[in-house]
């Protein structure tokens, strides 16, 4: 991410210069304009006139320079932002499915939300902060020593003085930011779960209960935000007091050099607005600085999340299925379970074979699948496709080579077209083709809109079986050469789940492995094999 971040480096850089422009032009400008005071109480007035006309331009060119600040600012924030969060969704979908599936899916929802706000109040905009403050302090700086150079010391002492307080009080700010972002975590994926169960919350009336709960989950992220506010209030008025005591005593000096008559009235007011352009600056590194300090260990826990425990190295790539899957003393037992799912599996699925897999509930006809899908890999033995193992090929290359058809049926808040071919370019006649043999054709012609018509939020507006057929046609379309069917036709009525099944059968240059309960009589011989599996020690072929 640091690397993400390092890439928005010259639209920072850009921006703090424009910044430096401005700063380093107003400072001149009000330099000249105090002098000006200096001049009109001497009577110079010749001198004034000469003074007046790049006054005058100066002014003039600071109005662009200030809404170039301020552009350059907005470009440096979007940027950096859209690295971040584009490196995020990449590096999320890098992720191992079997991880992504095990670990709960809050987390990364928080981090997109939460984190990611956090670290552009804290570091993106954090740094822009602290470096447009930075400048403004060396113009004020500047502004003093034209009067007394020895006032260079003194800034020099407030910014060593304030960075000791920030790296002092980043330690435990870290701690506590940490904390809120795992509470924001755990917070988010409570709400989604909620949500997602509104129904039985509804029905067994558990208001209260999710109130309550939800009221202690909040409650909990407040009390660590309050935490930090008065970690955040400490620091502050520990940097106010000295800031302001230091103030206090120059103020008190140069009353002193004017009472004395050793500076001018001009000198005077060059000092105050000095004084004054040092001051903000210091708030908002004394705000910043402590909160840039926390950066680093929210980072590092987002990259943490992106990790794969399993960095198996993947090496073989196949761009085609020629020959034949095969099972070899395979068994599997997840890692936080060590009761065994299958064992000793041994069994050859030919190109363009098609095959039914059966079995009790519990049975292993699951894991078999996700063993297929690539999703796991076996605990014992090996799997072979055209004689490599499995495990060597890349993901991507095997995924381009199945298709899933599956009971969980998702589809996306767009048109049914585009639900259809997954926005890839297809041929009008090749979408027909699959609608047909989908059985979606007559449900597609009375769509207001045809294959235009939007399917809102995962299907709400079609019923289960129109939802299955959708992704059936989907798998037809994709042209993959294997074609992974878990309890596909679950949500479609009897009549025409058999005539999918007849076309899926009819199919050719497609290898077929369907997982299902369901099985029909007239189709069960079309099958090249029907495979019962019953728990670890039983694989029958019928």
């Amino acid at each position: 991410m640091l690397k993400k971040l390092m890439r928005a480096f010259p639209y920072l850089m850009l921006a703090l210069a424009v910044s430096l422009l401005l700063a380093g032009l107003d400072a001149v400008v009000t330099k000249k304009m105090l002098g000006m005071l200096d001049l009109a109480l001497k009577g110079d007035i010749a001198a004034m006139k000469a003074e007046t006309l790049p006054l005058l331009a100066g002014a003039v060119i600071l109005v662009p320079l200030g809404v170039a600040e301020a552009l350059t600012g907005n470009f440096y924030r979007k940027k950096v932002n859209l690295n971040i969060k584009y490196y995020y969704v990449e590096k999320v979908f890098g992720k191992n499915i079997r991880e992504f599936q095990k670990e709960n899916n809050g987390r990364y929802l928080s981090a997109m939300t939460n984190d990611f706000n956090t670290l552009e109040t804290n570091l993106i905009m954090g740094i822009y902060t602290v470096g447009r403050g930075v400048i403004s302090f060396l113009a004020g700086m500047w502004l003093l020593s034209t009067v007394d150079y020895r006032m260079i010391f003194f800034a020099f002492g407030i910014i060593v003085v304030n960075l000791t307080i920030s790296v002092i009080t980043s330690k435990p700010l870290k701690r506590n930011y940490k904390e809120r972002s795992d509470l924001f975590d755990g917070y988010t994926s409570y709400i989604k779960e909620v949500l997602s169960a509104f129904h039985i919350v509804k029905n067994y009336n558990l208001q209260d209960k999710v109130t309550e709960d939800y009221y202690q989950k909040s409650d909990e992220i407040q009390n660590k935000g309050f935490i930090i506010d008065r970690m955040m209030s400490f620091v502050n008025a520990s940097q106010n007091l000295f800031m302001n005591g230091s103030f206090y005593g120059i103020l008190c000096g140069i009353g002193y050099m004017a009472v004395t008559g050793k500076i001018t009235a001009g000198g005077l007011i060059v000092i105050m607005e000095g004084i004054n352009r040092m001051a903000f600056p210091i708030f908002d590194l004394a705000e910043n600085l402590p909160k840039l300090f926390t950066a680093g260990d929210l980072i590092k826990k987002i990259e943490d999340s992106l990790k794969n425990s399993d960095a198996y190295e993947e090496t073989v790539e196949l761009k085609d299925f020629d020959g034949e899957i095969q099972f070899r003393e395979v068994g599997f037992h997840y890692e936080e379970d060590e009761r065994q799912i299958l064992k000793n599996i041994n069994l050859t699925l030919k190109k363009n074979g098609k095959y039914l897999v059966v079995g009790p509930s519990g049975g292993g006809k699951s894991t078999f699948l996700r063993l297929l899908r690539k999703y796991v890999n076996p605990t014992e033995g090996t799997i072979f496709i055209d004689g490599y193992d499995l495990m060597d090929v890349k993901k991507e290359d095997y995924f381009g080579l199945i298709a899933n058809i599956e009971q969980q049926v998702f589809l996306f808040e767009d048109t049914v077209r585009n639900n259809i071919t997954l926005y890839k370019e297809c041929e009008e006649e090749e979408i027909q083709r699959a609608i047909k043999a989908s059985g979606l054709l007559e449900f597609i012609q009375g769509l207001p809109n045809g294959l235009d018509t939007i399917i809102y939020d995962n299907g709400k507006n079609v019923s289960g079986g129109e939802r299955s057929r959708i992704v059936i046609a989907r798998a037809l379309l994709s042209k993959a050469r294997i074609l992974l069917m878990d309890e596909a036709f679950a949500s479609l009525d009897m009549e025409r789940a058999r005539e999918i099944e007849k076309t899926i059968l009819g199919l050719e240059g497609i290898t077929v492995i369907n997982v299902s309960h369901v099985l029909f009589k007239d189709t069960k011989d079309s099958y090249d094999n029907v495979i019962t599996i019953k728990g670890t020690s039983s694989l029958r072929f019928g």
